[in-house]
């Protein structure tokens, strides 16, 4: 049986374009499903990058992948942007790869979001602001990139305006560069597309074969399609804006469709829900990816065939370290400053520590104390970003899924007694200790 793991998540569960007409400024709504707009690469994977396994125990002790992602909102040329939570929805995106990828030992850092405004291109009135067709948004990264508006150490996603047509897109393989419609950021779009990037393929495909048995001389998904043993042979379920194969309930209607050496395709709900495949209205709450696409996605990065992937690659201890705000010091303080918050998408616990440590003790430094006793519990699928802080007194302790086995999972002791209580008195006794 295929070991495929399921994830749950919260998402904005809004799946709308806004088509803009620059001419007369007037604003209409279009509701449509996330569509992808990545063209298939049909070229074969380079000799020996890609090991085709689906053995979960690959993934035992394997080494963790950090890499660094940095988000650009792309604005209207006259400043304006129709999606005010647009920074909330870029921290649901970077929480929804983190809940997919991190199983396999993948783990992106949230390097920040900036807006900026797009230009008019000439002989456009509608600029980058709509995008119509995938050349329009490689032309809107190679402005970006031109402008500075790129991050050499980082995965750059673009979450453009508006889009007409698609709602997600890679420019290629083996690329750090994906686009999301604003709308679909905190969906599917987002993993979908960074999928790309490390080189996963559309699950669909018109020449691979049913079979999984590799003595049967059909058999030929580790070449075929997208080249993943365990995510099973389909044609394709979005046919013509509708899904013929599919039932309400997301089910394929077995014995429907057969493979071009007429056998039939055997597909469950795991593949119906699989990420890279193209039932996009069967992906709003779930989606899934198989343990034979994370480990090719591993395997992407390690490789770097094109060289794209080396200078994004950070630290684990940046997973210990604040996104955005400051860690309280001396003197008054200030709850706007003094909130140190961390990227969701993780199970936190920040454990009761001791130290001699105004500030967190650095990641190398294991020497403090700490006990069981969680001061703040945070789950993988909270969506109040704002309560995910270090609070004073507390170590912070990530639980990862796995490539955990060689190092200690709670860093970062913060003890700082500076602090004015709010009310009554501190005794210092004889055996020096705060009591």
């Amino acid at each position: 049986m295929r070991a495929t793991i399921f994830m749950k998540r919260k998402t904005l569960g809004v799946f709308l374009f806004f088509c803009t007409f620059m001419a007369s400024l007037s604003y209409m709504n279009a509701q449509e499903p996330f569509v992808c707009g990545t063209v298939n690469d049909l070229s074969p994977d380079t000799v020996g990058s890609y090991s085709a396994s689906t053995d979960p125990a690959s993934l035992t002790n394997c080494l963790p992948i950090v890499v660094n992602i940095y988000f650009w909102g792309i604005n209207h040329p006259n400043g304006t942007n129709h999606f005010p939570n647009r920074a909330n929805d870029v921290l649901q995106g970077v929480a929804n790869l983190n809940i997919l990828y991190n199983p396999y030992g993948i783990y992106f850092k949230y390097r920040g979001f900036e807006e900026v405004t797009s230009p008019a291109l000439p002989n456009d009135s509608n600029g980058h602001y709509v995008l119509e067709s995938p050349g329009k948004f490689y032309a809107l990264t190679s402005w970006a990139a031109n402008e500075g508006y790129k991050k050499e150490d980082a995965f750059n996603v673009y979450a453009y305006g508006w889009g007409i047509g698609f709602g997600g897109i890679s420019p290629g393989y083996n690329v750090t560069t994906s686009g999301s419609s604003s709308a679909n950021l905190g969906g599917v779009s987002l993993p979908h597309e960074i999928g790309h990037n490390l080189n996963l393929r559309h699950t669909r495909s018109s020449n691979e074969h049913t079979t999984r048995d590799l003595g049967n001389i059909n058999f030929n998904a580790d070449v075929a399609g997208d080249r993943v043993v365990d995510t099973a042979a389909n044609s394709g379920f979005l046919i013509n804006g509708e899904y013929p194969y599919i039932d309400d309930n997301c089910e394929y209607l077995a014995g429907t469709e057969t493979d071009n050496v007429g056998e039939p395709y055997v597909i469950l709900p795991e593949d119906v829900k699989n990420v890279l495949a193209n039932a996009y209205d069967c992906m709003e709450d779930d989606y899934v990816l198989s343990i034979g696409q994370g480990i090719r996605a591993r395997e992407a990065i390690e490789d770097d065939v094109n060289g794209n992937f080396a200078a994004t690659i950070t630290t684990i201890s940046s997973l210990y370290e604040p996104y955005e705000g400051d860690y309280y010091v001396s003197g008054p303080f200030n709850p706007a400053l003094h909130t140190p918050l961390f990227q969701p998408g993780f199970n936190y616990q920040f454990l009761e520590c001791e130290c001699d440590c105004d500030q967190p003790s650095d990641y190398s430094d294991t020497s403090f104390s700490y006990t069981n006793n969680a001061i703040l519990t945070i789950s993988e699928f909270e969506t109040d970003f704002s309560i995910i802080t270090h609070p004073n007194h507390s170590a912070i302790s990530l639980d990862f899924d796995v490539c955990d086995a060689n190092w200690q999972n709670t860093r970062k002791c913060y003890n700082n007694w500076n602090r004015a209580s709010i009310g009554g008195s501190i005794t210092k006794f004889e055996d020096d200790v705060f009591n």
